[in-house]
């Protein structure tokens, strides 16, 4: 049996592609080469989202799994 989350990520995969593939022909089309667009696109990437996820999953693993907040941390 095929998990749910799978198949979401699947559908979510699917989506990201064609709407990645739309972009990339029309910047070919705009005069940019295939490598400077998928440069940028991996840059822009890491920059707005991937090193802030990679932060995140960074500072929880930093806190012990039994960590109760007080709220009064900082």
């Amino acid at each position: 049996m095929r998990d749910s989350r799978d198949d979401r990520t699947e559908e979510l995969n699917a989506v990201i592609d064609t709407k990645l593939t739309a972009l990339v022909v029309e910047l070919e089309d705009a005069g940019w080469n295939m490598e400077d667009i998928a440069l940028a696109i991996q840059q822009v990437s890491s920059r707005n989202w991937l090193d802030q996820i990679e932060a995140m999953r960074r500072a929880r693993a930093a806190v012990s799994d039994n960590f109760v907040s007080d709220g009064n941390e900082g």
